[in-house]
Order: C-alpha cells, then sequence, then structure tokens
C-alpha cells in the first residue's frame, strides 16, 4: 500500500471534472491538483510551449512526492503524454476524447467532437480520429475553456454558443457528442438544453480504469479510509481558487 498523493494537472479549471470523479472512483487516494491558470489556455498554443508548460508542472508535482501522475486536460495530454512517460520514474496516465464508446452509441448517426483547436491538430487525436471514427466533426470551441474559467456554466451564452455550432445538424442526426475537453464536462447542462436526446461521453471512465490498473499492477493503491484533495493554481488571484472550489461542489449533471 502507498499513501503517497496522485498528482493531476491541467492548463486551467476544467481538470476538476475529472478530479471529482476520481476522488469518487478512489476515495481512499490523496491527490494534488495542480490548475496552470497562469499559462492557461494551452489549447491555443504550440505544441513545444504546451509541452515545454506541461514539464515544468509535472517537476513541481513531483517535488510534492506523487506517486502517479494524471494529465487531465486532452491538449497536454495529446501534446506531452509520451515525453512524461519516458522522464518520469512514475506511471503517467492522460486523457483523451472518448471516441470509442461515442461511435458505438452513435450506431451510424454522426459523432461531433468538441475539443480546442491544439488537440484537434495533434496527430494522437487525429490518429485516433482515423482509427476509431473518421468521420466524427471536430468543432473547435475555445470559447468554452474561458467560460468555465469564468465560472459560467449555464444559461444564455453556453446555450447560444451550442446552438449556433450545431446548427448544420439536426439532432435527429446526431447520434453521440464527445467532449474532448476537459473543461466541457461542467458545460453538459447547457448542451443538453440544446440537444436533450444526444448522449454525451468524455474520457473520464477509460482515464480512471487505467490509472486503477496502473497503481494495482505496481503495489501503489492506498490503504482504505477517507483520502485528501488538495488544490493548487500557478495563478495569483485568489479568485481562482475561489472558482475551483466551486466547481469541485457543483452538480454538473
Amino acid at each position: 500500500m502507498d499513501n503517497r498523493p496522485i498528482g493531476v494537472f491541467d492548463s486551467g479549471m476544467g481538470g476538476l471534472s475529472v478530479l471529482r470523479d476520481l476522488k469518487s472512483a478512489l476515495p481512499g487516494e490523496n491527490f494534488i491538483y495542480f490548475g496552470d491558470n497562469g499559462n492557461a489556455p494551452y489549447g491555443t498554443r504550440g505544441a513545444e510551449d504546451i509541452l515545454a508548460l506541461s514539464l515544468s508542472v509535472a517537476e513541481r508535482l513531483m517535488e510534492r512526492g506523487v506517486k502517479a501522475l494524471v494529465i487531465a486536460c486532452n491538449t497536454a495530454a495529446s501534446a506531452a503524454e509520451e515525453a512524461l512517460r519516458e522522464k518520469l520514474p512514475i506511471p503517467v496516465v492522460g486523457i483523451e476524447p472518448e471516441l470509442i464508446d461515442a461511435k458505438a452509441r452513435a450506431g451510424g448517426k454522426r459523432v461531433i467532437v468538441f475539443a480546442t483547436e491544439a488537440t484537434l491538430r495533434q496527430p494522437r487525436y487525429l490518429a485516433a480520429r482515423e482509427r476509431h471514427c473518421p468521420d466524427a466533426v471536430s468543432i473547435p470551441a475555445p470559447e468554452l475553456v474561458l467560460m468555465v474559467e469564468r465560472g459560467v456554466l449555464a444559461g444564455e451564452e453556453p446555450e447560444r454558443f451550442f446552438r449556433e455550432k450545431l446548427a448544420p445538424y439536426p439532432e435527429r442526426e446526431i447520434g453521440a457528442i464527445a467532449l474532448g475537453c476537459t473543461h466541457f464536462s461542467f458545460l453538459k447542462r447547457a448542451i443538453r438544453s440544446v440537444v436533450p436526446s444526444v448522449s454525451l461521453f468524455d474520457g473520464n471512465a477509460r482515464l480512471i480504469a487505467d490509472l486503477s490498473a496502473a497503481l494495482a499492477q505496481r503495489g501503489l493503491l492506498a490503504d482504505r479510509g477517507e483520502g485528501s484533495r488538495e488544490l493548487l493554481t500557478s495563478s495569483e488571484d485568489p479568485a481562482v481558487l475561489q472558482t475551483m472550489r466551486m466547481l469541485m461542489e457543483v452538480d454538473v449533471g
């Protein structure tokens, strides 16, 4: 058994949606979450910049003695997961858009993927799309990242965005929507208000399964009991931590 913490990081607040599910699935584990809000968003940056930022955050978490690293950011995972696995002596698990289950649920209908520009242009996503769901419609949505960072999770602003982006695709023709950015999980209610019959998929379940397997294989699971969580940010704005705490408690549906 190993009670050292698990490090979780994102470019900002989106990875908190992953942390919430991690805490639910692995209640005995201790987690340190780092939001790189001071350098957010990652989704509009180049691959080399994203890699450098990800390595820097990973080093900070390694200094805190983490036993595993979760990249709770699709953009960072696409650009840096392979490099982090080679560099770090601990298990590294990254989030990915859930194309497999989305394609299966769609039943021949259209699959739509919302993600950041950086994720959509990365070879990792392009290869996964070609392999699992070549006819998926990829829609860049950097605006949604900023909405969540401001704590705007419902109402006219996000609903207008989804109405406009989904207007070319009648709801009856959409089989599933894959949320290719962890920020977007906080907007599920807004999406359902526009296309209530469409199934939504994030990559959390697959990531949790991969992490659980990696911890078990290496004997790194914590003792049973109630674990802890610690929230950190690179932003100097105290309002950022307040919003992070709010997102940990809000019902995302």
